[in-house]
């Protein structure tokens, strides 16, 4: 794996953990490695959507456990919630 790889699989834990200093030192060594302003969106994007996915899971999960149906529909990586995929 490259330097580069390294970086964008960190930037996307970084995301996916909410954590700002830890985004903040990683952009600074995407500049450094040479990622563009494009791939480094990607990242975030990507990033993004699994966050959002695992939140989406956990809430259907817990309205499920509740007895609650929720005629809500959240987009995650996979497509709307509830339509098959990884769940998010």
């Amino acid at each position: 794996m490259s330097n580069k790889q390294d970086i964008q699989i960190a930037l996307a834990a970084a995301v996916g953990s909410n954590c700002i200093p830890c985004f903040d030192h990683l952009f600074e060594k995407t500049r450094e490695v040479g990622l563009s302003t494009e791939e480094v969106q990607h990242v975030i994007l990507i990033a993004t959507k699994v966050k959002n996915g695992a939140q989406i899971f956990l809430k259907t999960h817990m309205d499920d456990t509740l007895g609650i149906k929720s005629e809500e529909s959240i987009e995650g990586c996979c497509g709307p919630s509830g339509k098959g995929g990884c769940g998010c």
